[in-house]
């Protein structure tokens, strides 16, 4: 990437982490408060153990995810497609 576009892809992926997690936060609270109108005490639990189960999911979601898009760069390295890269950040290609 050149340095004129650092900026503004660091700006880009600071603000995409920032609505995720808000995001990602908010879905999992819907989900916990799903079906119970508690607000402390043991009737919390399942939702809670709920939310804990759909963080983990989507958690191992995003890691196979994440692998496998690591495994098609790895296989475009083999082919040399990323001369371009390399050049432009050495420790991107070691």
């Amino acid at each position: 990437m050149d340095a004129a576009h650092q900026g503004i892809a660091s700006a880009m992926a600071s603000t995409t982490q920032q609505i995720g997690s808000a995001v990602g936060l908010a879905v999992l609270i819907a989900v916990a408060s799903h079906g119970t109108h508690a607000t402390s005490g043991p009737d919390l639990v399942p939702g809670l153990r709920t939310a804990g189960y759909t963080a983990a999911a989507l958690t191992l979601l995003g890691v196979a995810i994440a692998l496998a898009l690591r495994r098609s760069e790895g296989s475009r390295r083999a082919t040399g497609d990323d001369v371009g890269l390399q050049t432009a950040c050495p420790a991107l290609s070691a």
